[in-house]
């Protein structure tokens, strides 16, 4: 009987179809790694957008007494996170500028400018409660000069907001607007200051 003799090369032929088959299993493995690895990474990402939400108010005021006049306009941004339930916290930046007129004397430009941290909860549908600690530099008239002009006072005061509001319409990937009412302990603790310690605040919001 003659026995058939198959080629020297049957071996490494043998050795490259099974590399090919391992690799393709691997290829078919791996792209299901990586759909979720990338299915996590989206994850992660909306997960971290809907936590972010911003926010910004807009002060405006006027007024005249007894010949004085003023007249204010301000902004103030701010970022919160959703780090646990109904609470969020972040910073708050206001950027305000006053000009004031007094009889017989040029008018004054002052600017307050204010930083701080604020931590909020919400209460009821659009109802919050906020707490506050900043630090503002201030500017306001000093004293008369002979030449009709008004020297400035520049101070820095530490400030603490408490305070309630209502968020009109909000919610994850939408606008809203909302109103605040703010009471300054630091501004009704000074017996010095002629300023009020309420703050009303009119804003919006978005991803609230």
């Amino acid at each position: 009987m003659k026995y058939m003799k198959y080629p020297k090369c049957s071996t490494l032929l043998a050795v490259v179809l099974l590399l090919l088959i391992s690799q393709q299993g691997f290829a078919q493995r791996n792209p299901d790694k990586k759909a979720a690895e990338e299915a996590a990474e989206r994850e992660d990402r909306v997960s971290l957008k809907e936590k972010i939400w911003f926010g910004g108010s807009i002060g405006l005021g006027f007024g005249s007494f007894n010949g004085q006049s003023s007249f204010g306009f301000g902004l103030a941004p701010m970022v919160g996170y959703k780090f646990w339930g109904p609470f969020s916290a972040g910073p708050r930046l206001s950027v305000y500028m006053s000009s004031q007129k007094y009889p017989g004397y040029k008018s004054i430009t002052l600017f307050n400018t204010e930083l701080g941290l604020f931590l909020r909860a919400k209460v009821f549908r659009g109802f919050f409660l906020q707490g506050e600690v900043a630090n503002e530099w201030v500017q306001e008239p000093e004293a008369f000069q002979p030449d009709n002009t008004i020297s400035k006072r520049r101070f820095t005061r530490g400030n603490q907001y408490i305070g309630a509001g209502y968020n009109f319409g909000g919610g994850p990937g939408t606008g809203g607007s909302e109103i605040g009412i703010f009471y300054n302990l630091a501004i009704a603790n000074d017996i010095d200051s002629y300023e009020q310690p309420w703050d009303y605040r009119f804003g919006f919001t978005w991803n609230f």
